[in-house]
């Protein structure tokens, strides 16, 4: 059964949040806001936020649009208009939060940086997300997760688990960051709870992607490392079939996965017992444990080392792991109605809470979707057919569907 347009349930029940964010970084920390309650408003240009240009499409409408943004309403403006300022002025009266990711200096342009709206709203909440920060001389520069990754070290460090030099697919400096976002800003409206002060705070990629890898940017400034990095075996082994990933992280692991394999003797030789030994004779083990691995295929060893109890994962591909039985029993692919493409299979909400549970209420808005709709509350209904014939503000059905399939 498709959910469409429930009520708003959750924590977050009553919380206001205006959205000016394209792409992932900062979006998905306001769809992650909107799964637990808070009332989302998408404020895109008239252009829409540039991830609707992105394909796959599913009748027009981008795939990874509908990822980062269910759970909200949109508003299409002009931004740089007059009026397109008055709206998101009288938007802000009633905000709670703000997240924007323009790139240091766009938002005064704009018109919309934290001291204009603070002046309006002294207890918003007024999140910045940019690539690489407010500060330096990389403020300017602009950044895409994959940029991130390859300066800070995670393009490098595949190696160690791949044996090539690549690019993680997953935005991890995107989606860090937005988680990043999103503890941030419910911190700093703890913070306005117990002292009714809004506040301005400011994450990025730079330092989304230093904080899921914290683990290598630990320098002793007055000593040596001692030991060899990482841990054996925590890598991908080819199998009859295919690959599996072995996360034998303990020694206690090992000498299990050494008993599955056949050669329980390994697990207590004492040149492997430890993983300090292992890891720095990881090319030797490689070579013992790799011909093994190829006698079976992926699932008879996934299933033998579950059995076993030792850490490990099939390769699959993203489809086949949204249907498997655990994905399910999480509630973490149920299908959303979309008014163009129909029922819609999504990522559940990722927190569970006893008592007050979040939910997919909405997909992801077409554009300009309900410029009518929030005109009409905020006091400008009247005014909205003026607007709409000069071309300030768009709904779809009118301009915002020609100026998508322009985008594409």
């Amino acid at each position: 059964m498709a959910a469409s347009q429930t009520s708003p349930s959750g924590p977050l029940t009553g919380i206001r949040v205006l959205d000016f964010c394209s792409f992932i970084n900062g979006a998905y920390s306001a769809m992650l806001m909107g799964d637990l309650g808070a009332e989302v408003v998408k404020v895109e240009p008239l252009s829409g936020d540039l991830a609707r240009a992105w394909g796959p499409f599913l009748k027009g409408e981008s795939r990874f649009y509908q990822a980062w943004n269910r759970n909200k309403r949109c508003i299409a403006l002009d931004l740089s208009s007059p009026v397109g300022r008055e709206v998101v002025y009288e938007l802000a009266r009633s905000a709670d939060v703000v997240i924007e990711n323009y790139r240091a200096g766009v938002t005064k342009k704009l018109g919309i940086d934290y001291a204009t709206l603070r002046a309006i709203n002294p207890r918003l909440v007024y999140c910045s997300s940019t690539a690489f920060g407010s500060r330096g001389p990389y403020r300017d520069r602009p950044g895409y997760d994959p940029v991130l990754q390859a300066l800070a070290g995670v393009v490098h460090d595949n190696v160690r688990f791949s044996g090539n030099v690549a690019i993680c697919p997953v935005a991890v400096s995107d989606y860090q960051a937005s988680m990043l976002v999103l503890a941030g800003v419910l911190a700093a409206l703890l913070h306005r709870e117990r002292t009714g002060e809004g506040q301005m705070l400011e994450t990025s990629l730079l330092q989304g992607v230093m904080s899921v890898q914290a683990q290598y940017f630990v320098e002793a400034l007055e000593c040596e490392e001692e030991g060899a990095i990482g841990i054996y075996p925590y890598r991908l082994y080819e199998t009859a079939d295919d690959r599996i990933f072995i996360a034998a992280a303990t020694d206690k692991f090992w000498r299990v996965l050494c008993r599955v394999l056949g050669v329980e003797e390994l697990g207590t030789d004492p040149r492997y017992d430890t993983n300090g030994k292992r890891t720095r004779n990881g090319p030797e083990l490689t070579g013992i444990l790799q011909p093994l691995f190829r006698q079976r295929t992926t699932r008879e060893w996934e299933e033998m080392l579950m059995q076993a109890g030792v850490p490990c994962g099939a390769v699959n591909d993203y489809r086949r792991f949204f249907t498997d039985p655990q994905v399910t029993a999480m509630e973490m692919n149920p299908v959303v109605a979309h008014p163009l493409i129909g029922p819609v299979r999504t990522v559940g909400v990722p927190i569970h809470f006893e008592k007050t549970p979040g939910a997919v209420q909405r997909a992801a808005p077409l554009l300009g979707e309900h410029t009518l709709e929030i005109l009409d509350q905020i006091g400008y209904g009247a005014r909205a057919a003026e607007w709409l014939d000069a071309g300030v503000v768009a709904q779809w059905g009118e301009r915002a569907n020609e100026i998508t399939e322009q985008t594409k």
